[in-house]
């Protein structure tokens, strides 16, 4: 978090993001996980491992949700950074979608537009400036 954002009062949201491409497996989801987490890290998107929780009557333990990524949005150069870096991805390849997911808010993407890139930006912003304590 930056100063400025400190004194602003916002804090670093957390952005949820799902991945799918048309007619892929589990081994081509991960792959393409792992191909959007290289892209957002690149940009200095800080990118968490998400852990799934596990169905009912299966084992404990850590296990990775395959096909999501977990991102800290904690100024608004790596909101524009993370917004930059998904809008990358989907346009490499046709027939990915995108989840994004903000709290209780989410998003699906699929063919990604210059205009949209920039309301994704305002949005994500705006969920990091008004904070759960902020809405009515």
């Amino acid at each position: 978090m930056t100063t400025a954002d400190h004194e602003m009062g916002t804090m670093p949201g957390i952005a949820i993001t799902e991945i799918q491409e048309r007619h892929a497996d589990a081994a081509r989801t991960d792959e393409i996980c792992r191909g959007l987490r290289r892209e957002l890290s690149e940009r200095g998107v800080p990118v968490m491992p998400l852990e799934a929780i596990p169905p009912p009557g299966a084992k404990s333990g850590a296990a990775t949700s395959i096909g999501t990524i977990a991102t800290v949005l904690a100024s608004s150069s790596v909101t524009t950074a993370f917004v930059k870096g998904v809008f990358a991805w989907l346009g490499a390849r046709e027939g990915r979608t995108v989840k994004i997911t903000v709290e209780d808010r989410s998003l699906e993407l699929s063919h990604p537009t210059r205009e949209q890139e920039h309301r994704l930006i305002e949005w994500l912003t705006r969920a990091q400036n008004t904070g759960p304590e902020g809405r009515s």
